[in-house]
Order: structure tokens, then sequence, then C-alpha cells
């Protein structure tokens, strides 16, 4: 039995992207540790999908590593500041003088002009290959594809996709002929948030989502999931939808590598790991500062930095904090951090917060653990899950409750000292060794039974 593993899902996405968020980190983590074992299961190969017959191909995934690692290594592509200046001089003076309404409106104006601005520039760098980085984000898909030979499945081998899966389903026909060839599929589901929560996501989302949820999953011979949250989605959701499910195995979640970096001190911080975007719930966060900056002197506040990548659905909510001025510079963006950046921040923090609405994981709360640090956390869907008796949690959609929650940390110290403690103590910080042993497993088990058996959720250790 051979293992193809798709990653047509990673270069699309660094074909235009220069930092992972969750789903890529979790991805290419899984495969190097499987690129390590290609004896484990039979062989372990590398494939992306190719639009005719024989629909796949083979990846030369050291090649690939090795162009993903220097993208890591470059500076990230950054957009226009998050923090706009206010304007000054005789003009600015002038245009106070007008009414609010007028005033407004041409503020919208002028900083729409200087985000087209930053808009052409990055296209004119993107034609000329001169991106930020190192690469051009128009010739993407070239510079990443390493493929080599036409793909050969043969009877009893496995295609398994870790990533994005619904962000480009497969074609019905490249699924046909797998399975007419003998070979099985297996699905990595991240989460059913865009099924749960429709107001999340965009229109495009939503469409390519529902496609891959009705054509796709139903086709599949094992269904993965990330936690037992994502497992009891599935058989609620899709049972319904669906009628028979195929097997689902909970798989363990590996974590960001610890480094032994010796860090220069900077001013206190709380770290808020996510991308930007309506779900993962910044504005909640954004509310506790307020709070604390009103209730406390701002000394004894420390800084809130958000690290990620920008996402969608936020133009709302980066208006309040900007009319806000950052609340004086109290909240910070690190936009698109690299590996080594983000375990800086993770080891400077005081500790985290992630007041996600929901999650099929929740990668950073275990990232947190994993570096000694405690977490402020949502207590909705996988998130107790990941963080277990080492977090401090509270409801998302209640400001009073997270505030007292996080200034009890802040103003504890005590208690931070505490949590961390414990986390030294009693946390087995997961690795993605496990992840792919335990990813084997499932696949070999699945093998050896009757895939139209629609077992519950299983527990693969590794």
């Amino acid at each position: 039995m051979s293992v193809w593993f798709d990653v047509d899902d990673l270069i699309r996405y660094f074909a235009t992207s220069a930092r992972p968020t969750g789903i890529q980190r979790l991805s290419l983590e899984l495969f190097r540790q499987l690129h390590q074992n290609t004896a484990a299961a039979g062989g372990i190969i590398f494939c992306r999908r190719h639009a005719s017959p024989p629909y796949f191909r083979r990846v030369n995934f050291a090649a690939l590593e090795t162009k993903l690692q220097a993208l890591d290594e470059a500076p990230a592509p950054r957009g226009p500041p998050l923090v706009r200046q206010r304007p000054t001089g005789w003009l600015a003076d002038r245009a106070r003088l007008l009414p609010h309404r007028t005033r407004r409106s041409l503020q919208t104006i002028i900083y729409a002009l200087r985000d087209i601005n930053w808009a052409l520039r990055d296209l004119a760098q993107a034609l000329s290959g001169q991106a930020s980085g190192g690469h051009s984000n128009l010739l993407g898909l070239e510079q990443f594809d390493t493929s080599c030979s036409d793909a050969e499945f043969a009877p009893g081998d496995w295609l398994v996709n870790l990533g994005s899966s619904w962000n480009a389903p497969y074609q019905p026909a490249a699924l046909e002929s797998l399975h007419r060839l003998g070979g099985r599929l297996a699905i990595l589901v991240h989460d059913l948030i865009p099924h749960l929560f429709p107001e999340w996501s965009t229109q495009a989302t939503l469409q390519e989502y529902r496609l891959w949820l009705h054509e796709t999953l139903p086709r599949a011979d094992l269904l993965l999931t990330n936690s037992r949250n994502t497992a009891a989605d599935i058989a609620s959701c899709l049972s319904r939808a669906q009628g028979v499910l195929p097997p689902v195995a909970v798989l363990p979640m590996g974590g960001l590598p610890v480094s032994g970096s010796v860090l220069q001190p900077v001013r206190p911080f709380v770290l808020l790991v996510s991308t930007l975007e309506v779900r993962k719930n910044h504005a909640l966060m954004f509310k506790v500062w307020q709070r604390l900056l009103a209730q406390y002197p701002e000394s004894h506040v420390p800084d809130l930095v958000f690290a990620g990548k920008r996402g969608w659905l936020i133009d709302d909510f980066l208006s309040q904090i900007d009319n806000a001025g950052w609340l004086g510079g109290k909240i910070r963006f690190i936009e698109s951090p690299s590996d080594a950046e983000l375990a800086m921040l993770y080891r400077q923090c005081l500790f985290t917060v992630y007041p996600s609405l929901y999650e099929g994981w929740g990668l950073p709360v275990t990232e947190s653990l994993g570096f000694g640090k405690t977490v402020a956390a949502s207590n909705r869907a996988s998130i107790p899950e990941a963080g277990g008796d080492f977090c401090v949690y509270f409801d998302p959609e209640n400001i009073a409750e997270a505030h007292s929650v996080i200034s009890g940390l802040i103003m504890q110290p005590e208690r931070v000292v505490a949590l961390e403690a414990h986390i030294a103590a009693n946390f087995q910080p997961p690795n993605w060794a496990d992840s792919a042993a335990s990813l084997i497993k499932a696949l070999t088990e699945t093998a050896q039974i009757a895939t139209t058996a629609a077992p519950a959720a299983i527990e693969c250790a590794a």
C-alpha cells in the first residue's frame, strides 16, 4: 500500500502568500514528518493535481520544501500600514473647519486613494517579478511546481488531502478514476464552520464549500479530523445530509517547534495569534483593552499584539480601531510573522489570548502551551479540548466576563506564574511525529475494514 499526499493546496497557497496560516502549517509539518519516514505503509509519495488524465503528477517534496523554507526566511510582503497618521499642515487645519459628515467623506476618499496607491505598487512589483520575499506572486504556481511524472495509483493505494481541500474541490472524473483503479480517498476535515456559520465567510468560499460538502466528502473512504468536537460536528451535520458516513478518525495535533533563542526585553505585551477575521473575535479584545485603559493607569496595562495575516470581512473593525488611534499604540499588529518571529513572540509575551467564536481545533492554544505560556481562551467548540486545565476560559460573547478573566491575569501575575508551573509540570506537548504515526495507523486500519460501515469517531494514538 502506497500513500499519496496531495500537496496542491500548499502550492496554490504559497503562490500568493508568503506566510502560512494554521492549516498550511499543519499540513506542511505533517508532510515533513511523513517525508522523513518514506518506508512507512509501503511508501509515502507526494503529488499534485493535473487538469487532464491521469489527473495527478508526482512531486519532488524535498525540492518543494527547500523553496518553501527560503520563502519563510525571506521578509514577508506587507500591506499598507494599518495605523494611519493624522493629517497635518495648513490644508488639514482648514479641512477640520468643515462639517463632520463632509470631513468623514473626504477622509474616506483620501484613505481609499492611499490604499489604491499601495495596491498599484504591489501590482507593479508582482509584474516585474520583484515582489518582497523574492518571488513573483503572479508566477508563483510555476515557481513552486516541482512535479516530475504522472502518478500511477495501484489497488489499495490512498490519496490523502490534509489541506483546505474545499478551496478547489476535486474534479468528479479524477475521483472516479482513482476509485476505478482501486484507490481510496482520505480527507482531513478541519472544521465545518462555513456550513455552521455562513455569516463568517465570503460568498465565494460558501459556494466552494457547499460543493465540497455535497460532492467530495461523500466520495471519501475515510474522514480525518483534528478534534473530537469536529468529529461530533461531522456526525451531526453530514449524517443528516448524506445518510451513511465514512469512518472518522481523530488525529492528535502537533505544535510550533520550540526554539531556545535568547531575546531582548521589550514592553510587556499579551499576544493574540490568528488571522485577522471576524470569527477570531479581535473586536472583543479591542473592547476589553478599552475597559482596561479606562480602569487602570496606562503604565499598568500591557500592549495587545495581534500576529497573523489580514483576513476577510474586517473593514468595519479596522475602521473602529483606526478611529480610536489603536488605543494610543496599546494595540499593535505584526503582519505575517515567520516561524522564528512567531516563536519569539510566544516566548516574550506575558500570556496569550484566544477569543475565537468557533474553531475546529485551536492550534495557537497548544502552541502557546508548548512555549510554557497560559491562555485566556474562549470556552467554545474545541478550544477547551485543546487547552485542558492549563488555560482560563471565558464566554467570547461576554465582554464583562472576558475583561474579568484577562484583568485577573494582568493584575495578579502570581496566577500566571502558578499556571506556568502547572504547564511545566504536567503539559505533554503534542508533536507532529505522533500526528503522522496516527495518520498512517488510521489509513492502515481503515483499509482492513468495510468502508460501508459508519463507526463513531475513533481516537488514534501514536
